[in-house]
């Protein structure tokens, strides 16, 4: 016997060598959104990313996900081994969707019962989208006439994992919509939801604003990524030029400042000392768009520039400078920087010229920071100090996001989690807030 395996031991190693490589290859096929510390929406490994142009169906999905148990306790989750989002995307979009009832409007308590479900999980976007969006995103065609924007998916989480209802949620008015599927099997939302980690929360409202509160301390891990930077120059070759007609491009240095310009009408600003770039575009026209179209035509345009899209996520709208903010995520946790690091704005030309404003630093690949983590306070302590400087009446909301600190002499960057308050109309660090 012993002989027979010294004859054909080669044989036997290679053998055993391509069993391991199937079982490693099934296990990336089975389980493709794993990542330590990813991007919402990664699907690479936390070694490295292949840099994707996102879709706008991928840019607009929702970034927060909480599940509420069987008495209304609230966990927001991160890290699962598959990416609950891309998982509940995947189902939903075999779902038919139909039947859109309004059973719910303008009653506070009777909203905050739905935000807090029993026994659901809530997808929620940074901010409204359109009805339009929230179709194109989930593959359906609900009549947005009844409900034109939408900013919770609530999906109950039946043991059965047949359901027959979803609903529908927009703070604005407090309106609940409940709405009938068809072929709804939910085992694979219910299975990404499993492991990974998790946040005690709990829906409330302060001031007329549903927002989610933070009960107990938050320990959060930090994270580290590699810095990549875009080059000026090609960006406004990229956006001053089109297929269809090559005009040049000139450049010269104003108080500190690079100025690209093309003929009259496109002109580029360049800021070395905070890496950021302001492009208008004055096409001598005004475009109007209604709420359900403007989403997609501000996509095209960020579509259209040189800027990485691969860990953008849409954040906010604001209508009255018809613009949209778009922002780096990280495990469906914002990231804000002070110079705009990992941001995108975009305005429409509503007054005769398109706007964006953008950076040329963004976010690669992820690096190891010795598992280090941070402790944050219960938002009630965050309320408390706001209180005692007097400016708690004046915040509209709460969120975690992750600090990216300015140092452009450094190609990595460690992201640490912090409080973020809704502070008239801007989102400002809590701690800046409070001691200034």
């Amino acid at each position: 016997m012993l002989a027979k395996i010294k004859d054909n031991w080669l044989a036997i190693i290679l053998t055993i060598v391509v069993v391991i490589s199937l079982i490693l290859s099934g296990i990336v096929w089975v389980n493709p959104y794993r990542s330590d510390h990813r991007f919402l929406g990664d699907s690479g490994t936390s070694t490295g990313r292949q840099v994707a142009t996102q879709s706008m169906r991928d840019i607009y999905l929702p970034t927060q996900v909480i599940k509420t148990n069987g008495d209304q306790g609230q966990k927001l989750l991160y890290g699962q081994a598959k990416n609950p989002v891309l998982t509940a995307r995947q189902s939903i979009e075999r779902w038919r969707m139909h039947r859109l009832t309004r059973i719910e409007s303008g009653r506070q308590n009777n909203y905050l019962n739905y935000l807090r479900l029993n026994n659901s999980v809530m997808l929620s976007y940074p901010s409204s989208v359109p009805m339009t969006i929230f179709n194109d995103s989930f593959n359906q065609n609900l009549n947005y006439n009844n409900l034109s924007r939408v900013d919770h998916i609530v999906i109950p989480l039946n043991k059965s994992n047949r359901i027959n209802r979803i609903y529908l949620l927009s703070d604005n008015n407090y309106r609940v919509f409940r709405v009938k599927v068809d072929n709804a099997n939910i085992k694979s939302i219910r299975e990404s939801l499993r492991g990974g980690s998790s946040i005690s929360v709990d829906h409330k409202i302060y001031g007329g604003h549903p927002m989610v509160t933070y009960p107990h301390g938050v320990k959060l891990p930090n994270f580290g990524y590699q810095i990549s930077k875009i080059n000026p120059d090609s960006v406004s070759q990229t956006l001053m030029n089109n297929s269809s007609k090559q005009s040049t491009v000139t450049s010269q240095q104003e108080n500190n400042h690079i100025v690209y310009q093309s003929g009259t009408s496109k002109r580029l600003v360049y800021d070395p000392a905070k890496g950021a770039l302001d492009y208008e575009n004055y096409v001598g026209r005004s475009d109007n768009f209604s709420y359900q179209q403007i989403f997609g035509h501000i996509y095209n345009q960020l579509a259209s520039t040189s800027i990485p899209l691969d860990s953008l996520r849409y954040d906010s709208y604001n209508g009255k400078s018809e613009s949209i903010t778009y922002r780096s995520f990280v495990e469906g946790f914002p990231i804000f920087n002070d110079d705009g690091y990992g941001t995108v704005q975009i305005q429409n030309n509503h007054d005769g010229a398109e706007r964006y404003h953008f950076s040329t630093y963004s976010l690669q690949v992820p690096v190891p920071v010795n598992n280090k983590k941070t402790v944050l306070p219960s938002s009630a302590v965050v309320f408390n100090g706001l209180r005692s400087v007097n400016k708690l009446k004046e915040v509209t909301g709460i969120r975690i996001g992750y600090q990216w600190k300015t140092d452009q002499n450094t190609k990595t960057v460690t992201l640490t989690p912090t409080y973020y308050i809704r502070y008239r109309n801007s989102w400002e660090n809590y701690k800046s807030l409070i001691d200034n």
